[in-house]
């Protein structure tokens, strides 16, 4: 904890550091914490990929780094405040004690008038914020006092951090479960620092929780970006805070909350270029020059985090850095002389083509910039995977698992009517099966299998319920459908801006249903597109709330839209309460409530059955006091708990290898063997005379002798 207060320390000096100028864009507090989080995240991806070259990724190193860092950051802000009161002009020095006291005096100023708005505020606004602070407080009590115990921590995402450590690099190493080496690691890297440096994993959790706030600040700035005003940033707080999926992940050790966050930090960047208020008439031309270089850096430290986290956020980065490229190269071809003559400058300027041209090569440069950024933070895993499967994007098993392999635009439809089924499911059994069974019967009047599998992960089947809240299946109906309103909304009614961004959105989707194949638990694949949707839902419920009804249909109208609006808030705040309350696998109430389970009871939730086993085993290989342990497992094995229950400083070692060239240890150079699911293949990998005892689901084998 005292390390994840370190960081939260160095959050907001950096911010201060990084902040832009006074006026230059929207919501500058916001955007300040952004760009340090950005600035933080490639640091934390850069140290690990350093140290990783050197084979010396080990705590004294990431604890240096992070000294650096703090240094660093100190002389930053040390700088910004020398800055933010230097004389300008050859002011005086009472000059300068004047602007200071102004500064102070505005500041004063701002916060009585925030206070008196928030005391204004009606009641219902302050019954969304309480239900945002209630559900924050829970998620992060279960965050805090929950230990990780997602399926696919325990299978890879936990495991490879553990192997990583013990190997002082994240060089590729023999494994049997691919995704321990081919699924992006960005996520895990940072997780990497709070291993090394707490030397456990009591804090992992945290991760996602602060990705999730993040993600929140990054959608509420996008909402006031598209013209929302405080009511509309709310409400898309809410939406977000709400929704189940987002707080069953805010407290787990899964990625794609963390993923979000980076993708929302691109878009509110994005967006800045069109939103500047400096950017309306009167504008310098010096704000507009500045504006690629500086956005550059943060676009390119964005995408290479969403890169390098989970490569399915690239479908809304891609149409997003496309509208600010484009957008800044239709304006960049209006550039104009400035006025010279004394009369307005729409009056007597015009296009300057030797600017324009200028303006467009400096644009061209900057996207130059952002796409090298990212390569450097993404390119040694790129590299990696390459050098180890003949691929950038890793092994055909990875790629032919998880993407679609076909263009026929009937499997197509099918694939998106599925996800659209899957992440719109209720509880509400004739209106969820009906869905489903018309989807069904749709495909077979198109003449396709409903779970073709090219368009189908491994051997699941359409449908399967998703309403209920466990963290990988959790539908967003409320949700859902309000963003998709908003869109239609921006589509049909709103400025050009909010045109383009609900047109990023749908070319986003249509890339996921035609990249993605169908599988249960896809509604936690799209969370990046929920945070996004979340400010056209906010917006949305502004507009229909706002103004004044002058006729008797007016009146009704709006009743109308505030009773609906009224009733979807309480059913989403009722869904978001029971959410953190009985969710699945972390609750604070319930039979399994994170405040009745011991530690290893926590961590083998969804497997109880399995933990007598795990620990008779890993008794019984500690008895003979290794050094090295053998491990046998399928694909989808858990193998986080070895490392947890195994004494510290054992060698594990996997005993089968899917990695092309990297041959694994032969049996008789270990000291134990643990098995787990494979429990066939591990009899046959033990030596001649070593005790071999089935356990059903786990199994071990030691020297003979051993117990």
């Amino acid at each position: 904890m005292l390390l994840v207060l370190w960081l939260l320390v160095l959050l907001p000096a950096l911010a201060y550091a990084v902040r832009p100028r006074d006026g230059a864009v929207l919501a500058p507090a916001r955007l300040a914490v952004l760009r340090a989080a950005l600035v933080l995240g490639a640091f934390a991806v850069a140290v690990v990929e350093a140290a990783s070259a050197f084979t010396a990724l080990t705590a004294t190193t990431v604890l240096i780094a992070w000294i650096a860092a703090s240094v660093a950051i100190v002389a930053a802000v040390l700088v910004r405040c020398v800055r933010d009161v230097a004389p300008s002009g050859g002011q005086s020095l009472d000059a300068i004690r004047e602007e200071l006291r102004s500064r102070r005096g505005a500041t004063r100023r701002t916060w009585r008038r925030t206070k008196s708005a928030a005391a204004a505020a009606p009641a219902w606004q302050w019954g969304l914020a309480c239900v945002i602070a209630i559900l924050a407080i829970a998620v992060a009590v279960l965050a805090i006092g929950s230990s990780p115990n997602n399926f696919d921590s325990q299978t890879y995402h936990l495991p490879r951090i553990e192997h990583w450590v013990q190997n002082a690099s994240v060089a590729v190493f023999p494994t049997e479960i691919h995704r321990q080496a081919d699924l992006g690691p960005g996520s895990e890297y940072l997780l990497t620092h709070l291993r090394l440096l707490s030397g456990g994993d009591g804090a992992y959790n945290l991760l996602q929780y602060l990705a999730g706030v993040g993600a929140i600040l990054a959608a509420s700035r996008i909402a006031a970006q598209l013209g929302g005003g405080p009511v509309a940033q709310l409400a898309t707080v809410f939406v977000i805070a709400t929704t189940p999926e987002v707080l069953l992940q805010a407290s787990s050790t899964q990625v794609d909350l963390v993923a979000a966050a980076w993708v929302a930090c691109l878009a509110t960047i994005v967006l800045d270029e069109f939103t500047r208020p400096g950017e309306g008439a009167g504008s310098g031309p010096l704000l507009r020059a500045a504006a690629p270089h500086a956005d550059a850096l943060y676009l390119g430290l964005a995408l290479g985090l969403i890169a390098v986290t989970k490569t399915t956020g690239l479908l809304a980065a891609g149409p997003l850095l496309l509208i600010w490229g484009v957008g800044r190269l239709v304006r960049d071809g209006h550039r104009r002389r400035p006025c010279l003559c004394g009369r307005s400058p729409g009056r007597c300027s015009r296009p300057d083509a030797s600017r324009a041209l200028a303006s467009r090569a400096a644009t061209v440069a900057a996207s130059l910039a952002i796409v090298a950024i990212g390569l450097i933070l993404v390119g040694p895993f790129l590299l990696r995977m390459h050098e180890a499967f003949g691929h950038p994007l890793g092994p055909p098993v990875l790629r032919e698992s998880i993407g679609v392999h076909t263009a026929d635009p009937r499997l197509l439809l099918v694939n998106a009517l599925r996800i659209a089924q899957t992440g719109l499911d209720t509880p509400i059994p004739f209106l969820s099966d009906g869905v489903a069974a018309a989807i069904g019967g749709l495909a077979g009047l198109m003449g396709v299998d409903v779970n073709d599998p090219r368009i189908t992960f491994g051997t699941t089947e359409f449908p399967v319920p998703a309403w209920y809240p466990d963290e990988d299946r959790a539908a967003y109906p409320l949700t859902g459908l309000a963003t998709l309103a908003g869109l239609i909304w921006f589509a049909a009614k709103g400025p050009r801006l909010r045109r383009w961004y609900a047109a990023a959105l749908a070319v986003a989707f249509l890339g996921f249903v035609c990249t993605v194949s169908w599988q249960p638990w896809v509604n936690r694949l799209v969370v990046f597109l929920i945070v996004l949707g979340a400010p056209a839902a906010g917006l949305l419920a502004a507009g229909l709330v706002k103004g004044i009804a002058t006729t008797v249909a007016d009146r009704r109208r709006r009743r109308a839209a505030c009773a609906l609006i009224t009733a979807v808030a309480v059913a989403a705040s009722l869904a978001g309460l029971l959410t953190v309350a009985y969710g699945y696998p972390r609750r604070l109430a319930g039979t399994f409530s994170v405040f009745s389970l011991t530690d290893l009871e926590e961590r083998f939730v969804r497997r109880q059955e399995w933990l007598p086993q795990y620990e008779q085993a890993a008794a019984a290989v500690a008895a003979t006091d290794p050094d090295t342990v053998g491990i046998v497992q399928g694909n989808d094995s858990w193998e986080y708990p070895w490392w947890i229950l195994l004494p510290d400083g054992t060698e594990l070692v996997a005993l089968d290898s899917v990695v092309p060239g990297l041959e694994p240890p032969d049996p008789e150079d270990v000291d134990a063997i643990v098995c787990a699911e494979d429990i066939d293949q591990c009899e046959r990998l033990t030596p001649e005379g070593w005790d071999f005892h089935d356990l059903g689901t786990v199994a071990y084998a030691v020297p003979p002798g051993g117990p």
